[in-house]
């Protein structure tokens, strides 16, 4: 049904569930109650192909690990009870049996009194023995023989079958993150393939007349595609497989043709853009008659993304995030990814925050909780939180940030030298080697850009000359930068 189509009303009933304005916790809430609990389809796949996938099913040994009694260095397998007495002043001599072990040799003789074994590290230890001695410790005394120079006690550098991994033990949970080293354990068995949740296929469409993707030409009053990219970017960092369709015009029936086909074909749909109150914003009207129960949320109290919406279309989640970049990473990042990763089968993602101090005062609109992106420095007493003041259309805002503070929705301010936990967006910030504050310039960039090369964290924010000085006066920062006004000439910095 296109707009010209849509029963009398239709879009007015849209404006007011768009009124409804949710807290972030009703949001989520009502979100995640329509979508689970659901069990993460699986599937199989290559131990080559399951890195960051997560296991579907508990993974049993099926063999022991090492699979037999093995040599853990250079030397001779021998019994230790021949040497119990040996010293370095009173030797041991053994008689040398004619086979030499080395890896994947299966020993064909055994280990009888007052005889030793040549073998190599990895080597199956042979019948009889029940010790290794290092090579170190032995001197060659004849054609045949060794003196042994110290005791060996039983069991001395050997490691038995199953005592790294035993027949029949887990090897991992379900649930578990495969990497490397899973990938390794899982080697060791002989596993070639295992069950893991399949990822989630996410479609991802940026919507709006004004976009272009990277690489093309800008036309006055276009803006490239940022969202797109980076939102792509964060699904396949959190477990789905994010299926890029570019950006479709702010064209009703075209979009919704897109928006059907893209939705029967994946697992989540992502949009961004054109869900605010505009009469040029046309998704939400489409989201809303996909399937049941359609829209849970649209409008959440939420700075930055009061106009994200939530739905939820015969089992599938459908998003529409808000245009600009920051408000749309937030909020995908705040909302979506738990989401996403309870559906790839993934566990949360660990949150990791620090309590850093904000040197400046902090305005804040009255009933909507507000997260601020900051960036963190060295402070005399401590980590300083400086806020990101770019406003919700600036992407570097998020990228440059190292993670988020929040102001209680009851909350007009967060006062200068307030103490705030702020939550990183990595599990671990780098505090920067040098940070500069005050006004900036493209020329700063040539001064840091070999610092940078050199391995150093550099910190530029540019808050105005004054800022810089006053954050010098308190300590927090390295350099402060600043333009001088010349009066007579009336320009900056080059009468000087």
């Amino acid at each position: 049904m296109t707009k010209a189509s849509s029963p009398k009303g239709h879009e007015g009933a849209d404006q007011d569930q768009f009124l409804t304005i949710l807290s972030r916790e009703d949001a989520l809430e009502r979100f995640v109650a329509a979508l689970f609990p659901r069990h993460p389809p699986s599937e199989q796949r290559m131990l080559s192909n399951t890195l960051g996938c997560a296991l579907a099913q508990n993974v049993m040994a099926a063999i022991d690990v090492p699979p037999f009694d093995r040599s853990n260095v250079d030397g001779f397998a021998v019994r230790s009870g021949d040497l119990a007495s040996a010293t370095e002043f009173m030797p041991f001599r053994l008689m040398l049996n004619d086979e030499v072990i080395a890896c994947g040799v299966v020993p064909s003789r055994p280990v009888l009194a007052g005889t030793a074994t040549p073998i190599a590290t990895g080597g199956p230890v042979p019948r009889g023995a029940d010790a290794v001695v290092m090579l170190e410790h032995t001197q060659p005394s004849g054609a045949r023989t060794i003196d042994v120079r110290r005791a060996a006690s039983p069991g001395q550098f050997v490691s038995y079958a199953g005592s790294d991994i035993a027949r029949g033990e887990t090897l991992l949970q379900a649930g578990t993150i495969i990497g490397s080293r899973e990938i390794g354990m899982l080697a060791a068995c002989g596993i070639a393939e295992v069950l893991v949740a399949r990822k989630p296929r996410v479609v991802v469409v940026s919507t709006g007349d004004e976009l272009v993707q990277p690489g093309e030409p800008l036309p006055p009053a276009a803006i490239y595609d940022t969202n797109g990219a980076i939102v792509a970017a964060a699904i396949n960092e959190n477990g789905g497989e994010a299926v890029f369709l570019g950006a479709i015009p702010d064209d009703e029936e075209r979009l919704e043709a897109a928006i059907r086909k893209a939705l029967g074909e994946s697992d989540m749909l992502v949009l961004s853009g054109g869900t605010s109150k505009g009469t040029g914003d046309v998704s939400h009207r489409i989201i809303a008659r996909l399937g049941q129960p359609g829209i849970i949320a649209h409008g959440v109290a939420l700075k930055p993304g009061k106009p994200l919406c939530l739905a939820v279309c015969d089992g599938k989640p459908v998003v529409i995030l808000p245009g600009f970049p920051t408000s749309a990473m937030f909020t995908f990042h705040d909302m979506i990814v738990p989401v996403l990763r309870r559906m790839a089968g993934l566990p949360p993602r660990p949150e990791a925050k620090v309590v850093a101090k904000v040197p400046v005062r902090i305005a804040s609109e009255l009933g909507r909780t507000e997260f601020v992106m900051v960036s963190l420095v060295e402070g005399a007493d401590g980590l300083i939180a400086y806020p990101s003041g770019k406003g919700s259309g600036a992407i570097t805002s998020f990228a440059q940030a190292d993670g988020f503070l929040r102001i209680d929705a009851l909350a007009d301010q967060m006062p200068a030298g307030s103490e705030v936990e702020v939550t990183l967006f990595t599990p671990h910030v780098r505090v920067p080697d040098l940070v500069i504050v005050g006004s900036h310039c493209t020329g700063l960039d040539l001064v840091t850009a070999p610092l940078a090369r050199a391995g150093l964290a550099v910190r530029s924010m540019a808050v105005g000359s004054l800022g810089g000085m006053a954050s010098a006066k308190r300590a927090e920062c390295d350099l402060a930068t600043i333009h001088l006004f010349d009066d007579k000439t009336e320009t900056y910095n080059t009468p000087f």
